[in-house]
């Protein structure tokens, strides 16, 4: 239920940030063209939540086991190597998306007292996203190694169970 919960929200986050973006890219557009100006913020905007949709879309990816992989020399294994490479596959993925959380939290606090150019929010709120987002992968790449070990079968779509 909790991983369910955690990975539609995000999904929901990601149409939110969609949505918005579109919406604010009309309004400059239009004022581009009818008022001959555009929004001061436009592309700060733009760039913040297209680093939010990244990593949250990395997460989305993660929890739904979508992220490229070659797979031809691991499914001619036999099922327990197969199962071992699978597991060791895992676990790197985790200790690389740990040390993301870890360096992302370093940056991003570092950057707190920055503020955006024209935006004047926190440069760190930008930074963020690499970590909160890296978090997120982590807990669906876990509750996959988790299963892996525990000789389940893997699903198209964790956290839906």
């Amino acid at each position: 239920m909790g991983l369910r919960l955690i990975g539609d929200t995000i999904d929901l986050s990601l149409v939110a940030l969609a949505v918005v973006l579109i919406g604010v890219m009309t309004v400059n557009v239009a004022a581009r063209a009818a008022l001959n100006t555009d929004l001061a913020w436009n592309v700060e905007f733009g760039e913040f939540v297209l680093v939010w949709a990244t990593f949250l879309g990395g997460a989305a990816a993660a929890r739904r086991g979508g992220h490229i992989r070659i797979s031809e020399i691991v499914t001619a294994l036999p099922a327990r190597s197969r199962r071992a490479v699978e597991a060791l596959t895992r676990l790197g993925v985790l200790i690389l998306l740990t040390v993301l959380v870890w360096k992302g939290m370093v940056i991003a606090l570092s950057q707190m007292d920055q503020e955006m150019s024209v935006l004047y929010w926190p440069v760190g709120l930008q930074y963020a996203a690499m970590p909160i987002g890296s978090g997120l992968a982590a807990l669906f790449v876990a509750y996959e190694l988790w299963r892996i070990v525990r000789g389940q079968t893997l699903s198209t779509d964790l956290g839906t169970r």
